[in-house]
């Protein structure tokens, strides 16, 4: 099982989750931090608690921006995170095309 290091932050991807991401089952991946990943639909594994699964970059088109500014929102599908989480992953530094989540669960309140 691989120790979890404390990288420069070039070398890990961390967000807090929104309600949206909770609802669509998914992890937004920021524009600028794209490059972080491998491309757009080329699968990765993504290892969390142990265990590996594939996952891949996606994307949909948005006009959040209005109609006259089309783009698309890049995400991650991931099931189980609520919103408040924050998620922290960690490209496997032997290499490999594997990356590491871990998340710390925001508590809910009652």
């Amino acid at each position: 099982m691989a120790r979890w290091t404390r990288m420069p932050q070039k070398d890990v991807y961390s967000k807090k989750i929104t309600s949206e991401e909770e609802q669509k089952n998914f992890l937004l991946v920021l524009k600028d931090r794209l490059s972080f990943f491998p491309e757009e639909g080329e699968t990765f594994r993504l290892i969390h608690n142990g265990q590996p699964r594939k996952a891949k970059i996606e994307s949909y088109p948005c006009s959040c921006r209005g109609p006259d500014q089309p783009h698309s929102h890049y995400f991650v599908k991931s099931k189980g995170l609520r919103a408040g989480d924050r998620v922290t992953i960690q490209r496997d530094v032997k290499g490999g095309g594997r990356y590491f989540l871990q998340v710390q669960h925001h508590p809910r309140r009652t």
